[in-house]
């Protein structure tokens, strides 16, 4: 981030800067051991272990040309590195891949940092960073979610090497272009969506080259352009192919199959018969009406960030890199939303497969609370800066309530998970199956006598449970289990029928007393009832 007016020197704020961001790596780090296993997590840990092999020779690249799963649409470096991480160190599988997981969360709020202190100045810089960190459904994701974050990050990563050389771009140095070249080929090995970045980041830098000739002429200025056009070039020949490096399947064709990847991937017609809870209704993720995205966003953004998006066409006045920047960044927002809207695009798990947006919404945001406080007049500014404050404590207030459920965040400006409770989907990574479990491991313990769980989604319990030894997860069909644990997913009258029932043992809650998970009495509870009632007796 440059230095604006300030009284700290660049060498000083850059070490705080470096500071801010090691304490937030230490603590993000430390804290995704809280959250739980979620639902592809199995399936992703043996594509891992496949590509771990496959890069050892004991499997052949033939053996991942199969649609099983559809994971060939997708590259394995976040698989990779979590079973690199499992291979170097010990402890539980998952809690590791959370690990690997959050290091990209937190990349993703750094390089939103980095964007909105390079185009809106250093207090937007960290308003920015503070801003996405604050936010509950992002910082809920950033522990578990190991796709939409680590995408989420490297597309912050290459807005970030795309719009802070605007609009002065009178050689684009190759330095720049070998850290596209990265963070491209390692988005495209997560997601096939990786190539709009291909694109967006080639469209950004042609324009500001452009825009530079006409704006400043120099008689090089074409010169300038055509190597920039060059440059970007090299940027698209190059990434491409890298982007298969973790991607077995892509490998067969490296220009050819990440395109046919993201073509089959962005309609994902084999997903629009899923389950899709929306405003009480139970649709199907292929008929879920135009207003989707936007009600979403406004349903889970946090409501300081939703007024700096009101604020931010004051960030425009800033200047020529101010609104270059302002217009890539929005550019880059409302694309795939009208894209959705327009295509009928098939959506489900609230808008996840959208969490690349969040990150240069909340810039936009920063920017915009950063331009009010410019205001001349000190009363005024004084004032900004208490709703401030009180913007960020609402969502600062709900994480440390509900840690750690952050996921199923609702804004207050639509009445909290309370309100959203059978209205639409809440908990759908099944992140809250932890807590339940770890009740039930708590029962074992105290009462000393081995409890068998089940439920549904069963693979969350079995993953969850193997944390614990002193609990054994069967399959619901073996009828010899003691607790039977339920995630409210589904429809409404499902997930009301749940939430009421009358013989629940345990429930995870939202501090608001909304419930997310409930044990209720499996077929052979009777058999340590007794034990149980006198364990908490005693």
């Amino acid at each position: 981030m440059p230095v604006a007016a300030t009284d700290m020197s660049p060498e000083r704020h850059r070490y705080l800067v470096i500071g801010a961001a090691i304490a937030l790596l230490v603590f993000m780090m430390s804290v995704s051991r809280d959250f739980g296993f979620t639902w592809d997590e199995r399936f992703q840990q043996h594509y891992g272990e496949q590509i771990w092999d496959y890069f050892h020779g004991r499997i052949a690249r033939a053996a991942f040309d199969t649609e099983l799963g559809n994971q060939y649409l997708y590259g394995g470096v976040v698989e990779f590195l979590s079973v690199a991480l499992q291979k170097s160190v010990s402890g539980d599988t998952y809690v590791l891949r959370h690990v690997v997981t959050s290091v990209f969360g937190w990349a993703a709020i750094v390089f939103t940092g980095l964007t909105a202190g390079r185009l809106f100045g250093i207090r937007a810089g960290w308003l920015a960073a503070l801003f996405l960190t604050v936010s509950p459904r992002f910082f809920g994701d950033a522990m578990n979610n190991p796709k939409d974050v680590p995408f989420a990050a490297l597309s912050m990563a290459t807005l970030y090497f795309t719009l802070t050389t605007a609009p002065w771009l009178f050689a684009l140095p190759w330095r720049r272009v070998a850290a596209l070249i990265v963070v491209i080929a390692l988005s495209l090995n997560v997601r096939p969506l990786g190539i709009v970045l291909v694109a967006y980041a080639a469209t950004g830098l042609l324009g500001f080259a452009l825009l530079s000739a006409i704006r400043y002429p120099r008689p090089d200025r074409w010169a300038v352009v055509t190597s920039t056009a060059l440059k970007v070039a090299v940027m698209t020949i190059v990434a491409i192919p890298l982007g298969t490096v973790f991607w077995p399947w892509a490998q067969g064709s490296p220009f050819l199959r990440p395109l046919e990847a993201f073509r089959i991937a962005n309609r994902l017609d084999w997903a629009r018969g899923f389950d899709v809870l929306y405003a009480g209704q139970d649709l199907g993720a292929g008929g879920v009406p135009w207003s989707y995205v936007p009600q979403w966003l406004f349903m889970t953004l946090p409501p300081i960030v939703l007024v700096g998006l009101v604020l931010s066409w004051m960030a425009w006045r800033r200047g020529e890199r101010a609104r270059a920047g302002g217009l890539g960044l929005v550019a880059f927002t409302l694309a795939p939303v009208a894209a959705a809207i327009v295509r009928d695009a098939t959506l489900y798990d609230g808008i996840r497969h959208l969490e690349f947006i969040l990150a240069p919404i909340t810039v936009l945001a920063a920017a915009g609370w950063s331009a009010a406080l410019d205001v001349r007049r000190h009363s005024w500014r004084l004032a900004i800066a208490a709703v401030l404050a009180v913007g960020v404590i609402e969502p600062v207030s709900f994480q440390l309530r509900n840690h750690p459920n952050q996921i199923v965040y609702f804004s207050p400006l639509s009445g909290g998970p309370r309100a959203a409770l059978a209205q639409y989907d809440m908990d759908y990574w099944g992140n809250s199956v932890l807590q339940a479990v770890e009740w039930a491991a708590q029962e074992a313990e105290r009462s000393g006598f081995p409890i068998v769980v089940s439920g549904n989604p069963y693979q969350a319990v079995e993953a969850d449970a193997a944390r614990y030894r002193s609990l054994m997860a069967v399959p619901r069909a073996s009828r010899a289990y003691h607790f039977d644990i339920r995630l409210l997913r589904g429809p409404s009258r499902s997930v009301r029928e749940f939430a009421e029932r009358p013989d629940v043992i345990y429930a995870v809650r939202m501090a608001d007393g909304t419930p997310l998970c409930v044990i209720i009495p499996g077929p052979a509870y009777l058999d340590i009832s007794g034990r149980l009632v006198h364990a908490a007796n005693n």
